[in-house]
């Protein structure tokens, strides 16, 4: 049972912040509240010590869950008295007849019945406090004193250079060249197999930890193999060797024809269409022997069969825990990984412990570093955790309380000790983000955007301003993930990171969270009524009728109900019973899910902060309840096409910071400029829009705006100049919009991206933001033929033009911008052809030392760019579309 410090930390900050708004409660609350926060004031001063002795003592993990529970409950009360005084604030803002309107809207918060309710629910939890303190003199735990932790401080992050591309960095592997080149000599010869087969199996066999998963993409990288097979493709197979899955990851990967919900015996003709003939490498990385989810005789069989129209030669390489996995698939060449040798392992933790030659100075680090590397026991994982959670700290007491810890001699294996002293190191706002991700599964590759108001639906970003950045926050957050190796970086976009998360650290994330997580991993075994955060599987939803798991009906406190997966859908008796039974609910995830209509009863969820309705296609209209949501913070209506009006109350939602919208209305009702926290408002597929109204140009905590495939809109706000925070603005696919006749611009753009426009010049108020603007990314504007003068914006980072076949020339004067690090023209013949000779001139052979200048296109980039386009949450971002070959 973790991070209890954290929670705790939490609701005695919320705690301190109500008494100090002088909250008039009836009957005494007031009091029991004080009573509560000296209470919880007294057991949080031996939490630290009750943590750490937690590994060996049973009971104060149970005594630490008990503690996590109540803390919980005390954050629901006082969230409860928050959503009274957000009503209140409602109530007063509106005038005359929708006064009326709203008073009788919240009718059922009767102020006498209220804090009735309230100052008996904070004496029930008082009591269970107490109990709680008297508990925790049986385990003689010591008192300890500790300055919080400011969650806004700045972290020590580490440099760049392990976190800039998705592709292995050759030159940060160490110690596997004799393997690579081992598998390379057996990849490459194409006569040691049967006449009958053209596919053969190398296989890499090692623990978890070793780089397995390295060591493939070391060689599916290699020049020599690149040259060697006419089709690559990488496929990671993890906990679900699916034929349907698989075989529609290979074509996705082969670049075939596109594959929805065809039957599989289609999906099988096109494979092979796709592969017949060629000489592919394919690479299926992790795979389970599991009965119920893994590998099996059969269906490797019918896989094999399928992958063997490829030509001669063609090779299939695997890597697995399991030598039963590798017999299973009969492979040409088994290679057993094995742990790096001391030297090599040193390398790795100097490497990742060190700036580069730093080391030199601190000697004596190194020889503790000598034993901690040890007890490593040769796992490049465990080497680079510990050596990252060391980082830039030259502290020799710190470096020998790690050699020295207790965790070492826990456990069999040298990687979990290794992997929980990293995560014991945390700072603990940072513990709760961790532990969210064990909700996903493993492989799941995840994407900043859609995070951002996960974690901070459940309190995990603590702002100190108003109207934080939470975006940026987040991304600081993983960046510190990244840092300690915990979380593995594939792209990094500056606004957006994607990343994925090893499965040895996957399941360390399930260690540390159970059992107040449900996972599609993990499902507890006891104490459901602890259970507050689930995410649901496929399994979970079968059938028309199905019902709540037992599991859930058990877990009457959940707040979190997630649909990690796009092939899991809830049906409608699902929906209305979660929201009937589950009233603390912060994050409801119905993406996809084929609903006809939203329970009316969905404005009773007063706790509720996200809630993601995405591609309903079948809804036509949201009953107007959900306006009661005033803690809501995200609401994505993306992709609801049917969807023919927004409820008129919805700007009720005086909390909201992100808002997608998808529907058929011509216009907006008014009201939307009351959403006075907005950040991110995203129109997207609204085919019959025509204004977006004037009162948004008024919205000016607005950061990121993004209109999408509206192909009725006319025109942008007349007056941008009011919307003093706008710093992206990305225009897809609206085929009507008049850029050129908007008035004043936003003054502190930072971002512009145009997609599929008309334009046959960039708009002339992108002047007003000449002294802010980083990025600029025109894509697929086939009557474009200039840019205007670039050289008064002295901070352009980056430019990127794509598939404007009648620009011909950049402006001149480019080579004046001495903040430009990017420069990237795809799909532009004759612009390309012409920068070409610009480089051999003098002034461009300047910049070409300082930008990275590239003439065509960079797949792997643009498909990151895509991912994040087509998040679960669409946020708008600078992606490239990607060119059809």
């Amino acid at each position: 049972m973790e991070f209890a410090s954290s929670i705790a930390d939490n609701v005695l900050c919320s705690l301190a912040s109500h008494a100090s708004q002088e909250i008039s409660l009836a009957w005494g609350a007031q009091l029991e509240l004080t009573k509560l926060n000296k209470t919880l004031s007294v057991i949080k001063l031996v939490l630290e010590d009750a943590e750490k002795k937690q590994v060996r003592d049973p009971l104060i993990t149970r005594w630490l869950g008990n503690l996590k529970d109540v803390c919980h409950d005390v954050d629901d009360v006082l969230d409860e008295l928050d959503f009274q005084k957000l009503r209140l604030k409602v109530e007063v803002d509106n005038y005359g007849k929708i006064k009326g309107k709203v008073r009788r809207f919240f009718s059922r918060w009767n102020p006498v019945v209220f804090n009735f309710k309230m100052r008996h629910k904070v004496i029930e939890i008082r009591e269970r406090l107490v109990d709680i303190d008297n508990e925790k003199r049986q385990f003689a735990l010591l008192e300890f004193v500790k300055r919080a932790e400011d969650p806004r401080a700045p972290q020590q992050v580490h440099d760049d250079r392990r976190m800039t591309t998705s592709k292995v960095e050759a030159s940060n592997v160490i110690g596997r060249d004799d393997d690579k080149k081992q598998i390379i000599k057996h990849l490459l010869n194409d006569t040691d197999f049967s006449n009958e087969e053209n596919v053969s199996v190398v296989s890499i066999i090692g623990l978890g930890g070793l780089g397995k998963t390295t060591l493939a993409k070391l060689v599916y990288n290699d020049k020599i193999v690149e040259e060697n097979f006419e089709t690559k493709m990488w496929i990671c197979v993890s906990d679900n060797f699916d034929i349907q899955t698989l075989i529609r990851g290979i074509i996705n990967a082969a670049n075939g024809p596109k594959c929805e919900d065809e039957s599989l015996d289609l999906m099988e003709r096109k494979l092979q269409d796709t592969l017949r003939g060629k000489k592919i490498l394919l690479v299926l990385d992790d795979i389970w022997d599991s009965e119920s989810i893994g590998v099996t005789i059969e269906k490797w069989t019918d896989l094999k069969t399928l992958l063997n129209v490829g030509a001669n030669g063609s090779k299939i390489i695997i890597t697995t825990r399991n030598k039963s996995v590798a017999l299973l698939v009969s492979p040409l060449y088994m290679h057993y990984l094995e742990g790096l040798s001391h030297k090599d392992c040193m390398s790795l933790f100097i490497q990742r412990a060190f700036k580069r030659g730093e080391e030199q100075r601190y000697q004596h680090l190194i020889e503790i570093g000598e034993d901690i590397v040890k007890k490593c026991g040769g796992v490049p994982l465990a080497v680079a955790t510990v050596g990252s959670m060391l980082y830039l700290n030259t502290d020799e007491h710190r470096w020998s309380s790690v050699r020295d810890d207790d965790m070492w001699s826990i456990g069999n294996d040298n990687i979990l000790p290794a992997l929980k002293l990293s995560y014991d190191a945390l700072p603990q706002h940072l513990k709760p983000c961790f532990a969210f991700c064990s909700l996903f599964p493993k492989d799941y590759q995840f994407n900043s955007g859609f995070l951002v108001p996960l974690w901070r639906a459940q309190g995990y970003l603590k702002a100190c301003k108003k109207n934080e950045d939470f975006e940026r926050m987040s991304i600081d957050y993983i960046r510190q993930f990244c840092s300690r190796s915990l979380f593995q970086v594939e792209t990094d976009l500056k606004t957006a990171i994607f990343f994925k998360i090893h499965d040895l650290v996957h399941d360390l994330a399930i260690s540390v969270a159970q059992v107040e997580y449900s996972t599609v991993n993990f499902r507890p075994s006891s104490a459901f009524e602890m259970v507050r955060h689930v995410s649901i599987s496929k399994n979970d939803l079968l059938g028309e009728k199905a019902q709540l798991p037992d599991f859930m009906l058990k877990s009457n406190k959940l707040r979190t109900i997630l649909i990690p997966r796009e092939d899991c859908q809830m049906n409608q008796r699902f929906v209305k019973t979660c929201i009937s039974r589950l009233k603390c609910m912060r994050v409801l995830d119905l993406n996809g899910s084929p609903l006809e209509e939203l329970p009316s009863s969905i404005g009773s969820l007063f706790h509720l902060r996200f809630l993601n309705l995405c591609f309903n296609n079948k809804i036509k209209r949201l009953p107007n309840s959900i306006s009661k949501l005033l803690n809501l913070e995200a609401l994505a209506l993306g992709g609801c096409d049917a969807l023919e009006e927004i409820p008129k109350d919805i700007w009720n939602l005086i909390n909201l910071r992100s808002l997608t919208i998808t529907t058929q209305q011509t216009y907006l009702p008014k009201g939307i400029r009351r959403l006075t926290l907005l950040q991110v408002l995203y129109f997207k597929g609204c085919v019959n829009l025509k204004s977006l109204g004037e009162e948004i140009q008024f919205l000016n905590n607005l950061r990121t705006l993004a209109i999408a495939s509206c192909n009725n809109l006319e025109c942008l706000p007349p007056n941008m100049k009011h919307m003093t925070a706008l710093h992206t603005l990305s225009i897809d696919d609206c085929e009507k919009l008049q850029l050129m006749r908007s008035g004043e611009g936003p003054q502190v753009l930072r971002s512009l991206m145009i997609y599929k426009s008309s334009l046959e010049a960039l708009p002339h108020w992108l002047e007003d933001s000449a002294d802010t603007l980083q990025s600029i990314l025109v894509s697929e504007c086939h009557n474009l033929t200039a840019l205007p003068e670039l050289k008064n914006f002295t901070f352009l980072e980056q430019l990127h033009i794509v598939e404007c076949p009648k620009l011909l020339a950049l402006p001149q004067g480019l080579h004046c911008l001495t903040e430009l690090r990017e420069l990237n023209i795809e799909g532009c013949p004759e612009l390309s052809k012409s920068c070409k000779r610009q480089l051999k001139g003098e002034e461009w052979s300047k910049m070409a030392r300082q930008v990275k200048i590239t003439l065509d296109a960079d797949d792997e980039e643009d498909e990151a760019h895509n991912r994040l386009a087509d998040g679960r949450i669409a946020y708008p971002t600078t992606r490239h579309r990607r060119r059809r070959r």
